[in-house]
């Protein structure tokens, strides 16, 4: 798929962002948040992982880089991004988009992105992910 200068923005955006979680590096994760206002609210495709603070997700991210999960591998999956949709204005963007785990692609997780720029850097503000209804 080809992307326009402004949709290639946030696909570097997003790959940056899952290369945080692939090197399991929380320190280069927190450059992606709004640390300063400790603002995040991520809904998440996992059973009691869902925060309303910032604090609250780096403290369950941390956790899950240091002892991993109870579903699928048990450590950071590398993802599939399938069917990325762009919506942009000038200080706010909306990155929808599928994401497959690529040891088991199936069920895909649904995934929406809101971002805002900030002091001239992109934050993601918002995250929801959820499973494809019945699969």
């Amino acid at each position: 798929m080809e992307y326009n200068n402004i949709d290639k923005l946030f696909v570097d955006f997003l790959e940056d962002y899952n290369q945080a979680f692939y090197d399991k590096d929380i320190n280069k994760l927190k450059e992606f948040y709004d640390s300063t206002n400790n603002i995040l609210i991520y809904f998440d495709n996992h059973k009691n992982n869902d925060t309303y603070c910032l604090e609250e997700h780096l403290h369950l991210i941390s956790d899950f880089f240091e002892n991993g999960k109870a579903t699928e591998s048990g450590g950071v999956e590398p993802l599939i991004i399938e069917n990325l949709h762009v919506f942009h204005k000038i200080d706010s963007a909306c990155l929808c988009f599928t994401a497959r785990y690529k040891s088991f692609p199936d069920p895909a997780i649904r995934t929406t992105m809101y971002l805002e720029c900030i002091y001239n850097e992109w934050k993601v503000m918002h995250v929801h992910c959820s499973f494809e209804p019945g699969k």
